[in-house]
């Protein structure tokens, strides 16, 4: 049997701007069916803008899909707003959403970025999860930060160079330093050269196996998106994405009864398996699925396909 593909794309039946504190309002839409089974989606970066086609992932004859721009982030305003922008902050975010639209339990749906604040929100509130699913798994651990900046280089050099050639040598021996110092100069011609490199390197490391889908009219591009961007990963990746060290493993414990899926590229050279691998062993209630040819792209087929697989199965919760 063939297995189920994206769904046919979808607009949005609403759109708004909700206020979340004094300074930050967030672009939040809903889709599919109004009175479906709700689905909160989270998108990467921290900082990135996602594409319209993440529609297709849920059935719209049977889910509700809430969307948002995270604080900072493309529709939400102010863009590229740092102050009152850390973790704890977006998952107070994401309970203002649930409470505004008056659901009680909701599926938790996020990748990369995405799924390091899935975990944070689900430990924090594991009484509003009807189920997590993950993909691309990133921990906000050290070791992360040490492959995209130092190591990377080993596979893929040519954008790493890319990323390091405005760095004098003297500074390299603190590479995420020298690098953070540089993205949020005002400067253009110290910043942009290292939000360049930034960005190849990422979508090297990103890249899709199967890249079967042209998504060419994706998200639209806001000015400046590669500067935000940028700038709120930084602000996150060095103050350890505002956590206590390992807290996600440590408290992984808080998602025991939870029914999960940790779905992960095993040719995903943005993330390590071993992330998803550790927090399937902390959490064994959840479904591993280390995905063959593969990469950290969500609409990489073998990813695609198992993302939607999941929420197929998630019907039944």
């Amino acid at each position: 049997m063939t297995p189920r593909d994206l769904y046919p794309p979808i607009e949005p039946f609403d759109v708004r701007k909700v206020p979340v504190d004094t300074r930050h309002t967030l672009y939040v839409e809903q889709s599919g069916k109004r009175d479906g089974v709700p689905v909160v989606f989270l998108h990467g970066g921290p900082g990135a803008a996602w594409s319209p086609h993440i529609r297709r992932f849920f059935d719209p004859d049977h889910y509700r899909l809430i969307a948002f721009d995270q604080r900072g982030t493309w529709r939400s305003t102010p863009h590229g707003e740092l102050t009152d922008n850390t973790t704890p902050h977006l998952i107070g975010d994401i309970e203002k959403l649930r409470e505004m639209f008056a659901i009680d339990r909701w599926i938790v749906f996020g990748g990369s970025w995405g799924s390091t604040l899935a975990i944070a929100y689900a430990e924090a509130h594991p009484e509003r999860c009807r189920g997590v699913v993950l993909r691309g798994i990133s921990l906000g651990l050290g070791v992360e930060n040490n492959w995209s900046f130092h190591q990377s280089r080993w596979i893929r050099p040519e954008p790493w160079e890319a990323l390091v050639a405005s760095i004098p040598l003297d500074e390299r021996d603190d590479l995420t330093g020298a690098i953070a110092r540089r993205i949020m100069n005002p400067d253009p011609a110290i910043h942009e050269p290292v939000i360049d490199g930034w960005m190849k390197q990422a979508e090297a490391l990103g890249q899709s196996r199967q890249p079967d889908l042209d998504f060419t009219e994706d998200a639209p591009d806001a000015p400046g998106d590669d500067l935000v961007c940028a700038r709120i990963s930084i602000h996150y990746y060095t103050n350890h994405i505002f956590l206590e060290p390992d807290s996600l493993l440590t408290n992984a414990h808080r998602l025991r009864g939870l029914p999960g899926v940790i779905i992960h590229g095993m040719d995903d050279f943005n993330t390590p398996l071993a992330n998803a691998y550790d927090l399937h062993v902390a959490w064994p209630d959840a479904d591993y699925r280390p995905i063959p040819n593969a990469g950290h792209d969500a609409f990489d087929r073998n990813i695609r396909l198992a993302l939607i697989e999941a929420m197929e199965r998630f019907k039944t919760l």
